[in-house]
C-alpha cells in the first residue's frame, strides 16, 4: 500500500512529460468542471481511475487484507489525527490568503488557480460522497466514503504549488498530500479506493484548471482595481463557467 501511495505522483510525473497538445476538447462551456476528461489531465483522470476500479475489484482479495495490516500497526499513531485536522482545506485557503497579500503581480492569478481547483475538487467529491453513500470501514454508520475529500484537497493543493512554483515545492507539497491521504487509511477513515479517487480529482483538477488557463486561454476573473483617484482598489470579479 505505501508503494501505490508513494508511486502516484510519479505517475503524474511521466504523464505531466507527454508531448501531446494540451486544449480543452470539450469547448469553452463549465470548461474548468469538465477539464479533467477534456484537458490533458485526462491522462491523470483515467488513469486513476482504472486503478481505483482495479483496487475496488480486488477489495476483497487482496486489498483489505493490506488495509486491516495498516490499520492494526498504527504506523502513524497520534499522527494520525494531525493529518485528519490539517486535511479540511486549511493549506488551501493559507495559500489563497497568502497569494493574495503577498504574491506579487503573480498573485492573484496563483490564487485564482487554487480557488478553482479546490473548488470543482470539493463540490465533485461531495457530489460522488452523496450519489455512492459507500460506508466508511471503520465507521460503518458513515457514508461517506468514497472518494476521500481529505486526498482530493491535498492533490488539489499539491498539484497547483507544483504548477505555479515548480517541482521542489510541488515535492514537498505532494509528501504532505502523501501522509495527508494516508492518515485516512491509517486511522480506518477510508479504503485505499477511496483515497487513490480522491488524489485523483485533486490531481485532475488543479491540472486541468491549469491547462484551461494556460493553454486555451482561459481568462482569470480575479483582480485589484484602483478607485478613488488612486487612494484605494477594490477586487474585480468576472467570471465564465
Amino acid at each position: 500500500m505505501k508503494v501505490s501511495l508513494l508511486s502516484y505522483p510519479l505517475l503524474l510525473f511521466f504523464i505531466f512529460l507527454s508531448q501531446t497538445g494540451q486544449t480543452n476538447e470539450c469547448g469553452p462551456f463549465f470548461d474548468n468542471l469538465t477539464s479533467p476528461v477534456c484537458t490533458n489531465a485526462k491522462y491523470i483522470f483515467w488513469a486513476g481511475t482504472m486503478i481505483t476500479a482495479g483496487l475496488r475489484i480486488t477489495k476483497g482479495e487482496v486489498v483489505d487484507e493490506i488495509q486491516q495490516q495498516a490499520v492494526q500497526k498504527n504506523h502513524l499513531q497520534s499522527w494520525g489525527e494531525v493529518g485528519g485536522d490539517i486535511g479540511f482545506g486549511y493549506f488551501n485557503g493559507a495559500y489563497v490568503l497568502g497569494q493574495f497579500i503577498f504574491g506579487g503581480k503573480n498573485g492573484n492569478k496563483r490564487a485564482e488557480h487554487m480557488m478553482e481547483s479546490s473548488f470543482y475538487a470539493f463540490a465533485t467529491t461531495h457530489a460522488i460522497k452523496y450519489s455512492i453513500h459507500e460506508s466508511r470501514p471503520g465507521y460503518p454508520n458513515d457514508h461517506d466514503s468514497f472518494p476521500s475529500g481529505h486526498a482530493s484537497f491535498s492533490f488539489a493543493f499539491a498539484s497547483v504549488v507544483t504548477a505555479q512554483h515548480g517541482w521542489f515545492w510541488g515535492a514537498l507539497a505532494h509528501l504532505g498530500a502523501i501522509f495527508i491521504s494516508f492518515s485516512r487509511i491509517n486511522d480506518n477513515w477510508h479504503y485505499l479506493h477511496d483515497v487513490v479517487f480522491g488524489m485523483t480529482l485533486g490531481l485532475s483538477y488543479g491540472w486541468g484548471v491549469y491547462f484551461n488557463h494556460k493553454d486555451h486561454q482561459k481568462p482569470y476573473w480575479l483582480g485589484f482595481v484602483p478607485i478613488d483617484n488612486m487612494r484605494g482598489a477594490a477586487l474585480a470579479f468576472n467570471y465564465r463557467f
